[in-house]
């Protein structure tokens, strides 16, 4: 699999753009490459499937992006559960996806702004790991 990033400043690792990944869990990957979608989805790839938030439609069905796809940086992307693929996107799932998606990103914010609120010295420090 990819390197991570162990050794930037925070202010760098925070103005790297990522691709970020919403998992089942509503836990959030960010890449720092882009990545192939098979990579992405090791742990269990014939359970679920990725899609870029982008493709997202209301009443259309879900598309998926192919195993060999490659994400790219500065867009979300969705684990979804694999009985969701080609199913016609609700209201009701579509708003899910969405809280989903806004706690996972706040969460890293919080994170990233209680890292940065302490006292720390100038220089180098370990970010949280980005994935590649």
């Amino acid at each position: 699999m990819g390197s991570c990033l162990s050794a930037q400043s925070d202010e760098m690792t925070d103005m790297l753009p990522t691709a970020k990944v919403i998992t089942l869990d509503g836990s959030l990957r960010e890449y720092s490459v882009s990545t192939k979608v098979s990579e992405v989805l090791d742990e269990k790839p014939t359970a679920s499937f990725l899609c870029c938030s982008d493709e997202l439609y209301m009443d259309r069905a879900i598309p998926a992006l192919g195993s060999h796809d490659w994400i790219e940086l500065d867009q979300i992307y969705f684990i979804l559960p694999r009985s969701m693929l080609d199913q016609p996107l609700e209201g009701k799932d579509m708003a899910a996806l969405a809280v989903k998606a806004s706690l996972a990103l706040a969460g890293a914010l919080e994170k990233r702004s209680n890292r940065t609120s302490g006292k720390r010295v100038r220089g180098w420090s370990s970010p949280p790991t980005t994935c590649s």
